[in-house]
């Protein structure tokens, strides 16, 4: 009796440890507060065509159409995946010069034209931790009704907290541990000055912003912490780097926009705007970003997306979510399964 309660033990011991790393394979079950589902896993996401130049962004990149990149880096902020991981994914074609892919490989469904000036390296480029392959093993499709979707639901759920506005400085006021909703006008973001969260430390936030034509630039994101007012910083390459704490939980939900110019400004936060084109410039994003188009003005350099994954966990699946769907039901009948039977030998 005794070997077989110990064998029980173990079976729920060996259980609880699978399902502990199925959640932490997918966070999205274990944290759905900011549920993004298979784009979590992109630090960039681009449904349509992108431009961009003199830039780079710090995770995966996922382009849904055409993209051309010049001084461009990728996922410099990514462990090596020694080949394994697809870090630029691109749905048509891609044309890339004077550039780099950290820490994985390319994709692309359409033609590619990769010159010699590109690199998939680290520090030495005798090394290389990934390469071009051809296909596109994403669904766009799928990925882009997934996240309009996603906001419109966002958009749909009614305001736990207080927005105010003085002088153009914007105050969005909440008090739940958990996740707190803002409703605002972007009309007022295109005339802010500040923009300022005051919830608890560690909740998250869902910002709806209505309005076709939006515009983000010239001001600042602050938060309160401790009772003061402080504003967010920005990084400083080799200096400093913010942690990220303050802003992961934090998503812009720009469910109306079709037209988005964001330029001197560093968004401190995650922003999904899936049916914008988005004109982003002099600026940069810590957080995903996730959009219809992205180009920036000839001569300027495109915005820098930041990587710090939503909700503060590397969401890269390990599985599918389908067989972790699958492994997690299998496991509940298995550890029922003894329970039913010690309780039958104690009778």
């Amino acid at each position: 009796m005794n070997n077989r309660r110990s064998s029980i033990r173990r079976l729920r011991f060996h259980g609880l440890l699978a399902l502990s790393l199925v959640l932490a394979a997918n966070p999205s079950l274990a944290s759905p507060l900011l549920e993004l589902g298979a784009a979590a896993a992109f630090n960039g996401i681009v449904l349509g065509d992108m431009t961009a130049s003199n830039s780079d962004v710090e995770g995966r990149l996922a382009v849904g159409g055409n993209l051309t990149l010049n001084h461009y880096a990728i996922g410099m902020e990514l462990s090596n995946s020694h080949g394994a991981r697809d870090d630029l994914i691109v749905g048509g074609a891609l044309n890339f010069s004077n550039g780099r892919v950290y820490n994985g490989n390319a994709r692309s469904g359409g033609a590619a034209n990769i010159d010699q000036t590109v690199g998939f390296y680290s520090n030495d480029p005798n090394q290389p931790n990934g390469s071009y392959i051809a296909g596109n093993p994403l669904n766009f499709a799928s990925l882009g009704a997934a996240l309009k979707q996603q906001s419109l639901a966002w958009s749909l759920i009614s305001a736990n907290g207080v927005t105010s506005i003085e002088y153009n400085n914007i105050r969005l006021t909440g008090a739940n541990s958990g996740l707190n909703v803002f409703h605002l006008s972007g009309d007022m973001l295109s005339v802010a000055t500040s923009f300022w969260l005051d919830i608890p430390e560690d909740a998250s936030a869902i910002v709806n912003i209505s309005g076709q034509t939006i515009a983000m630039h010239d001001f600042a994101f602050f938060r309160t912490i401790n009772n003061n007012r402080q504003q967010l910083p920005d990084n400083q390459p080799g200096v400093f780097r913010q942690d990220g704490r303050l802003t992961r939980n934090i998503m812009l939900n720009l469910f109306q926009s079709t037209a988005l110019d964001l330029h001197a400004i560093g968004i401190k936060g995650n922003l999904l705007a899936p049916y914008a084109d988005t004109n982003f410039y002099n600026g940069h994003i810590d957080g995903n970003l996730m959009v219809a188009s992205l180009s920036s003005p000839e001569g300027q350099f495109t915005g820098q997306i930041n990587y710090y994954p939503v909700g503060g966990v590397d969401t890269v699946p390990f599985l599918p979510l389908l067989m972790q769907l699958a492994l997690l039901a299998i496991l509940a009948a298995y550890l029922a399964g003894p329970a039913r039977t010690a309780q039958a030998d104690s009778v």
